[in-house]
């Protein structure tokens, strides 16, 4: 069985022990694959040549269009592994974190009847310390340590992001149904890529609610895993960030927003018709009441 992993990166100094982590704590029972795009100026790209089958993208900045641009540039890079794993490029992989994996997915496909299922989560949070080494927190005021479900919700500017939910098995002993997906951590099977390929023009906020609508319209399920596979760097003051580097691009953060904000309207209240729009196995007023949110009522749009 193979894994294919995707991981976008921009001028990360993390993806190094990303890549390192994913490795180190395989099993060895599961072959691994990368497709990595790196955003950064040439003089700062890591030496990745010791990493085998790797697919690798690099760009410069003044290139680079949001999570949602390069996450699709490495979709591209999937070859027909059985199992599909996206992840950023700041993030720690568990002991056999891939048995892991596959067995939450296993139990999820069992629970809701269904083949079709991604599983997806708020990862348990680590922090680099000024020394370079790694913490795991196990008291932090707005990241829990244990596996959460979650759903969507807004932010103060209005923008789509999610919310933690807790388990309603305090005991974590399976995973549980959310209604939106975190794109620090996305597993399935392979034939998600053909059937919801991932929005070149959603650049960031957003992103996890289209995707998510796109999947369970076409038959998804979205299930939560039970157990702490991987950790994330949330935060990570004073490492460099797309909106911070509009200087580096001919095209601002602001613009690309517009854009994304545009393509969002027309994906959430169904006036897209394309790949990126809704699917025809669910509707898309079906996933506005599993998800509690009236979209074209939200974007002020009146179709009557």
């Amino acid at each position: 069985m193979s894994i294919f992993i995707s991981i976008a990166s921009y001028r990360d100094p993390e993806l190094i022990r990303t890549v390192r982590s994913a490795l180190d704590n395989k099993s060895g029972k599961h072959e691994i694959y990368f497709g990595i795009v790196i955003q950064d100026h040439e003089k700062d790209v890591p030496d990745l040549s010791w990493v085998s089958n790797l697919s690798l993208t690099i760009m410069h900045p003044k290139e680079a269009r949001g999570a949602g641009f390069a996450r699709a540039i490495a979709m591209h890079s999937y070859t027909g592994q059985d199992y599909y794993l996206q992840v950023d490029s700041h993030t720690l992989f568990g002991k056999d974190w891939d048995l892991a994996c596959i067995e939450e997915l296993s139990k999820a496909q069992t629970i809701s009847n269904n083949k079709k299922v991604i599983l997806s989560y708020f990862p348990p949070p680590y922090f680099v310390e000024s020394n370079g080494k790694v913490s795991f927190p196990l008291k932090d005021p707005d990241r829990v340590p244990y596996p959460t479900k979650q759903k969507p919700c807004l932010n103060k500017r209005k923008e789509w992001t999610a919310q933690r939910i807790e388990f309603n098995d305090k005991s974590f002993n399976n995973p549980e149904e959310s209604s939106t997906v975190l794109g620090g951590f996305i597993f399935t099977t392979g034939n998600i890529v053909q059937e919801v390929p991932y929005d070149p023009e959603i650049s960031f906020f957003g992103e996890e609610i289209c995707f998510a609508m796109r999947a369970w319209t076409r038959g998804w399920d979205i299930y939560s895993p039970s157990k702490k596979i991987v950790h994330h760097f949330y935060g990570r003051g004073g490492y460099k960030k797309i909106w911070k580097d509009s200087r580096l691009r001919s095209i601002s953060w602001r613009d690309l927003e517009n854009i994304s904000y545009e393509k969002q309207l027309r994906v959430l209240c169904g006036i897209e018709n394309s790949i990126y729009g809704a699917g025809n196995i669910r509707s898309l007023e079906q996933y506005e009441d599993f998800c509690g949110y009236k979209f074209k009522t939200f974007y002020g749009i009146d179709f009557d």
